[in-house]
């Protein structure tokens, strides 16, 4: 039997799920998910906010993205920015990580005195401490005169992580796969771009954050069994017809409108193929998020889950900013 690259990747993150060391999970069933932006792409919208989400696990908070306004929505989710500690990003593209250095930045401003950890792909490390120069100036204002003894620049820290099991505590045990978000699995001559999913397992539940991908056997490997996927979705009709409308108002050629939608398709979900991802997981609940098109007022919330349902016979959850998902 030939044992290939991707059966390589699927041993890995098998083991990786299955692994038991690290502290041992708090035993309470608290654990608590809340969509803090459900939009796709850069481009701010009225109605959904950048890519972030929240799980609260016996209380503590564990964020995974951070697009623009996360602060903001963890206020609105009735998450105190002072209590945020560990922040876990999917992929360095800003819809998910505009506002990483900002988050964390907030949390000091608003009293916590306590580290606060990013992890992500990496390049991660490297944000933080270009953040800690640019809150610099902020951060020594507000320790000469509005009483602060907590220096900041000794609290962030970024952790660059690659697939496999990254994280660890009492309430949580977090392991990552590289999914297919960037073509060629992110190779650029010597360099490799990570664009990660996330499976969290804590005392009561299994939950997974597909971040940005298009299909993948490595996020269905480490989404077995799960709880709950929360997964991007693409509605490629709509998406087409948007881009061609779009391109044509701004006198760009259809030629350079069908180059670019091809290529944003190629790296995306489509809803038909995000219930093939859920239904070979075997995950009991998919929660659609990070929507492409974000606004659009045509469509229905039967619009993105019918699809998905062709291919997924478990329970389909449309995403909207602020949902609390049981």
């Amino acid at each position: 039997m030939t044992f290939t690259r991707r059966d390589g990747l699927k041993f890995l993150v098998a083991s990786a799920v299955a692994a038991s060391s690290g502290p041992a999970l708090a035993q309470s069933k608290t654990t608590r998910l809340i969509l803090l932006g459900t939009g796709g792409g850069p481009t701010p919208l009225p109605t959904r906010n950048q890519p972030a989400s929240v799980l609260l696990v016996n209380n503590e908070p564990y964020v995974i993205d951070a697009g623009n306004a996360v602060g903001r929505q963890l206020e609105l989710a009735g998450v105190g920015l002072q209590r945020v500690a560990k922040i876990f990003i999917t992929h360095h593209h800003d819809d998910h990580n505009a506002d990483l250095g900002t988050l964390m930045g907030l949390a000091w401003s608003n009293g916590r005195s306590q580290p606060i950890d990013a992890y992500g792909p990496p390049g991660t490390k490297d944000m933080i401490e270009a953040y800690k120069v640019y809150f610099s100036p902020n951060a020594t204002v507000r320790m000469k005169y509005d009483g602060r003894n907590a220096d900041p620049a000794k609290l962030f820290t970024g952790h660059d992580v690659t697939p496999g099991a990254i994280y660890a505590d009492k309430n949580v045990k977090v392991t990552a796969a590289e999914n297919t978000h960037y073509p060629d699995h992110g190779h650029d001559g010597a360099q490799h771009h990570f664009s990660l999913s996330y499976r969290f397992e804590t005392p009561d539940k299994v939950v997974v954050f597909s971040g940005d991908t298009a299909m993948s056997d490595e996020l269905v490997a480490l989404a077995k069994g799960a709880d709950i996927l929360v997964h991007e979705i693409i509605h490629e009709e709509r998406t087409r017809e948007l881009f061609t409308k779009k391109f044509a108002e701004q006198g760009r050629s259809p030629e350079e409108a069908q180059r670019v939608l091809k290529a944003v398709l190629a790296i995306h979900t489509s809803v038909e193929q995000v219930g093939k991802i859920a239904a070979a997981a075997g995950v009991k609940t998919v929660v659609l998020n990070h929507f492409v098109p974000g606004f659009d007022p045509t469509m229905t919330d039967e619009m993105w889950a019918d699809g998905v349902r062709k291919n997924f016979p478990g329970k389909v959850i449309v995403g909207r900013d602020l949902m609390e998902v049981d």
